[in-house]
């Protein structure tokens, strides 16, 4: 990335790199965006860098921290090399065309700031070419071929592929919830929804499916929808009122279901008891870069209703209700931290 190259003598271009299992803190994190801001700064000096340097060094998980500034950073003005390559090298109407999509792209930078695996570089590509598609913060609703009604969250990706046989729908990125129509051809074409994970067929049904990092999340709201893992994870059959987090090779527990799991739709997120750091992880769905939660304000239960198509009009909202300030260190790294003094804790 250029900002990083600016930092680094030409002999040490490229800070060493964090291990896997580095795991940044809040503070740590907090630390790594508050030197970019420094660093990023019309006045930042050659002592400033020589110091963040002397910060970076002293821990993997400074490193971590640094990295992941950076992707989020990424996601405002760096494209995934790989994928950005082939683009550039495209000519006429088809280059203009896939640049526009670069920016849907850049939300799924991942941590590392980059598309990592074949499987991530085929996904990302299939989420660019989809049927159906949304942005960060988009939601829509779109009728099938059959009169199934199909949403998707934001930035969310979806093909429909109908057959004399088959009604399927393939899920490459984020969320989808369908309510399942009657099929007018006899007989009449099983409606199923295809992911990484597996298959879920749908029993008259309305039900969600969300793509995690490593898991499907299905929640069936009306009927029952049929799971059949790709792996080694046994099949399952979901009722209404239930959820559940699975992969190809395992199947977790079921857990209740209701229909605020479903808000997004109607761009509401209504949480009920929630705890706070949960409900901005949600949130910042919604919106480009990073909403973190300090860690001293994180347990603090969540009742409401909260509109998703003006994240910033809720961060203000949660300030108005709660012991918390909305701190921007950047215009895209925001945190939630505790007033000081929080009630019953001295000052």
């Amino acid at each position: 990335m250029q900002d990083r190259l600016q930092l680094y003598p030409k002999q040490d271009s490229t800070p060493p790199q964090p291990t896997a299992d580095a795991r940044p803190g809040y503070a740590d994190l907090q630390q790594a965006a508050e030197w970019f801001a420094v660093l990023r700064a019309d006045d930042a000096a050659e002592t400033d860098r020589s110091r963040w340097r002397q910060w970076l060094d002293a821990d993997e998980r400074h490193r971590a921290a640094w990295s992941r500034v950076e992707a989020v950073n990424a996601e405002f003005g760096v494209m995934p090399q790989v994928v950005g390559h082939r683009v550039l090298a495209r000519n006429g109407q088809h280059r203009r065309k896939a640049i526009k999509t670069l920016a849907w792209l850049a939300a799924g930078v991942t941590v590392a700031g980059s598309v990592g695996s074949s499987r991530e570089v085929r996904g990302y590509f299939a989420a660019l070419t989809a049927q159906y598609r949304t942005e960060v913060g988009e939601t829509r609703r779109q009728q099938l071929a059959d009169g199934s009604l199909l949403w998707l969250n934001t930035a969310s990706a979806a093909d429909a592929d109908y057959s004399d046989v088959l009604r399927r729908i393939a899920l490459h990125r984020g969320e989808i919830m369908i309510q399942t129509a009657h099929d007018k051809r006899d007989p009449a074409r099983p409606l199923v929804v295809d992911v990484p994970a597996g298959r879920m067929q749908a029993l008259g049904t309305r039900f969600l499916v969300r793509l995690e990092e490593r898991a499907t999340v299905l929640t069936v709201l009306e009927g029952k929808v049929m799971i059949s893992p790709s792996g080694k994870a046994a099949p399952l059959m979901l009722p209404a009122g239930s959820r559940v987090r699975f992969d190809a090779d395992a199947m977790g527990t079921p857990a209740p279901a209701d229909e605020s799991m479903a808000a997004w739709s109607r761009n509401l997120l209504m949480p009920d008891g929630i705890r706070l750091d949960d409900f901005l992880a949600e949130l910042g769905r919604y919106r480009r870069g990073h909403l973190g939660c300090a860690p001293e304000v994180a347990a603090l239960p969540l009742v409401g209703v909260y509109p998703i198509n003006d994240t910033d009009r809720v961060l203000a909202a949660l300030e108005a209700s709660l012991p918390v300030k909305v701190r921007r260190i950047l215009p895209w790294w925001v945190t939630v931290e505790a007033k000081d003094p929080l009630p019953g804790k001295p000052g």
